[in-house]
């Protein structure tokens, strides 16, 4: 399930970018799937509501799905606070 590791790296950018802004939390997570991405949604979904409990800075943050064209994963936009 390749859906995991990609929510891993989502969590870690994610973490990355908390630190780097000194921001305290992650809002929100817009994301474009591409649509020849081979990703599937709800398992993607599901990995990064799993990991983000494990992230202080991400434990309440919400993930925006956009389907795009394309076979690229895309973090669009971070709110953070």
């Amino acid at each position: 399930m390749h859906e995991l590791s990609l929510a891993t790296g989502l969590v870690s950018t994610l973490e990355g970018l908390v630190r780097e802004h000194g921001a305290s939390r992650v809002i929100k997570a817009r994301v474009g799937l591409g649509r020849r991405s081979g990703i599937v949604e709800e398992s993607f979904r599901f990995g990064f509501d799993a990991l983000k409990l494990e992230s202080p800075s991400l434990r309440d943050a919400l993930l925006e799905t956009i389907v795009l064209d394309g076979d690229d994963l895309i973090l669009m936009q971070v709110e953070m606070e």
